[in-house]
């Protein structure tokens, strides 16, 4: 091989070993993984949980947001998540608890809206639950005068349940971008999954 072919060689190379590797997500740990712009997953050998935030990141300073929340035992073991189970910490730590239905409805009194507006950019959920063998309705949160809304939801090993959860702006007025996490723990499951609410860029600090 001629020095100038060697050098034409070498060059790409050289060029694609100095390129720097893409920046990892700061919120991603060994449970959690960002499957898309607004979809975050928690995975364990024994649940998998998905939620989607879209609606909430696009509309973070409203005093109402929600999150569409998928989840599904795969463990030998049933899975009940009871609705004081569920919880947002908000960016300075504070807990922010599942409201009952009545709250909703009178904190809310335009649910159907709310949802119609956010159903148009819904992010596809369906498919990260292809395992499953049944699916069920969570039921904490609906519009009212529509469904039965209920105090728990329990799932068999590989029966998946979805709800659209909603919580209330701390301060009664709106909330504020920051990194928000989904709490859902009781005796049988310990899951966080922080999300960047109203976040564009890189992120500078993990809770």
């Amino acid at each position: 091989m001629t020095p100038g072919r060697w050098i034409a060689w070498l060059v790409p190379a050289f060029v694609l070993a100095a390129a720097p590797a893409p920046a990892a997500d700061p919120l991603e740990t060994p449970n959690v993984r960002r499957l898309g712009r607004t979809v975050t997953q928690w995975r364990s050998d024994d649940l998998l949980v998905v939620v989607g935030w879209k609606y909430a990141h696009l509309n973070v300073r409203e005093r109402w947001i929600f999150l569409e929340v998928w989840m599904m035992p795969k463990g030998y073991e049933s899975l009940e998540v009871n609705r004081e189970d569920v919880a947002l910490l908000a960016p300075d730590g504070k807990r922010l608890g599942l409201p009952s239905q009545r709250r909703l409805a009178e904190g809310l009194p335009d649910i159907r809206r709310v949802l119609n507006v956010a159903d148009v950019t819904r992010d596809p959920m369906e498919g990260y639950f292809s395992a499953r063998r049944s699916l069920k309705r969570i039921g904490f949160h609906e519009i009212p005068a529509t469904r039965l809304t209920y105090e728990f939801v329990g799932m068999a090993p590989f029966s998946a349940a979805f709800g659209d959860l909603f919580f209330e702006a701390p301060d009664g007025k709106a909330f504020v971008p920051g990194i928000y996490t989904l709490a859902l723990e009781n005796r049988q499951m310990k899951v966080r999954i922080p999300l960047p609410l109203g976040i564009e860029g890189e992120l500078e600090r993990v809770k």
